[in-house]
């Protein structure tokens, strides 16, 4: 494939490391119309690289499964789905920028990614004035769809999220006290922690404090033994996944014996050694890997055989419904154009693994939360709102 030279890209001058996807066909290439590429962006190194692997792996599934399938039809024609690049962004903001002038260097019907909200809003700008159709599939931000008609999101945004985690607390748990520790560093976290609070601003009869961290920290004591000493009801953390077992450790070890809640960056926390301080603890996700719906048993079961089990997570399944609304656009749309694409995204309904999805006039997704648990530290399907 060649590169294109016409599209405006940010100037950064870090580098990034991409990976080109696999993909296969039921039929040759010149069984075939034409080809249609996409591109990528994920943490495929760094603290969140677990994200990325089940990214790009599930990425590259779905291309896999939509060419076995005979391709991409438009107008009655077949259209081979391939991918021109998946880039690295390491979950820093400033690799996302190189990430992003790497996938925009090539002819692309549209860009799946970020997972880290701070990467994603580095080049949702860029890409909005070089009209490249951009859907991310785990970036939940509030403001980054508001960038322009061309930014998407699979996902939820934190302006749902957080008015459902302050839902959860108070109507689920009938908290009046709540204590909230948020890491003020990081876009996610603390967009996500404003919304939230907000909504509790609108609740009578019920109080909370805030307590700044960074994503950095690892020592908590502080901000837990203020809970303690409000009386807190609940804690809710609304931070990413590798600092949840410290900050759960240290909260059950300094005697906090009440529900603790998180939002959906709490996925691929990993509990081992924790299993027991993890009873009560709860947190937003996008879907339910365990759920014995057809649609979900069938990733699941694609995914292992392909993969095992490294990467299993919600992130590998938004990305992996992401390429699949996409063609399902496409195909609706009768073309791969990203100005047609983009209109038709907001006309249609997509039945993603975790509920019906349809999009409001910000490109924001509308659709159902998932909330998980553990028992004796295995994840476990809670319920949903």
């Amino acid at each position: 494939m060649k590169k294109k030279g016409t599209k405006r890209l940010v100037m950064l001058s870090a580098l990034t490391m991409s990976v080109m996807a696999l993909s296969c066909s039921a039929a040759a290439d010149d069984d075939y119309a034409g080809t249609i590429y996409l591109a990528g962006i994920a943490p495929l190194t760094g603290s969140y690289a677990s994200w990325g692997e089940g990214a790009v792996n599930a990425y590259n599934l779905a291309i896999q499964e939509v060419n076995a399938a005979g391709g991409v039809t438009i107008d009655g024609e077949s259209y081979k789905l391939e991918s021109a690049v998946f880039a690295d962004d390491k979950s820093d903001a400033t690799e996302a920028v190189s990430a992003y002038n790497n996938c925009a260097s090539y002819d692309i019907s549209a860009l799946i990614g970020s997972c880290a909200s701070s990467c994603t809003l580095s080049f949702v700008e860029a890409a909005q004035e070089a009209g490249i159709l951009v859907v991310t599939p785990y970036s939940t931000n509030a403001t980054i769809c508001k960038t322009g008609d061309y930014i998407f999101r699979e996902c939820f945004s934190d302006a749902d999220q957080g008015p459902t985690l302050a839902k959860l607390a108070t109507e689920e748990f009938s908290a009046k006290n709540i204590a909230v520790v948020a890491a003020e560093d990081s876009d996610y976290c603390a967009g996500l922690a404003e919304a939230m609070e907000a909504a509790l601003d609108d609740i009578s009869d019920v109080t909370y404090e805030h307590y700044g961290c960074v994503t950095t920290d690892t020592d908590y004591t502080a901000q837990i033994s203020k809970a303690i000493e409000q009386g807190a009801d609940v804690i809710i953390y609304p931070n990413n996944y590798d600092t949840v077992p410290n900050f759960v450790r240290q909260a059950r070890d300094a005697g906090f014996e009440g529900p603790i809640l998180g939002g959906d960056a709490w996925d691929g926390t990993d509990v081992t050694g924790y299993e027991s301080k993890f009873d009560n603890c709860y947190y937003l996700a996008h879907v339910d890997l365990s759920a014995d719906t057809e649609a979900v048993q069938s990733y699941v079961s694609a995914y292992r055989d392909a993969y095992g089990e490294d990467g299993l997570n919600a992130v590998s399944s938004l990305y992996y419904d992401t390429v699949k609304m996409l063609v399902q656009a496409m195909e609706e749309a009768n073309s791969y154009d990203p100005a047609v694409l983009k209109d038709t995204l907001l006309s249609m309904e997509y039945e993603s693994m975790g509920g019906t999805i349809s999009y409001d006039e910000n490109g924001d997704a509308q659709k159902p939360f998932t909330i998980e648990t553990f028992e004796d530290g295995a994840l476990t399907y809670y319920g949903s709102f």
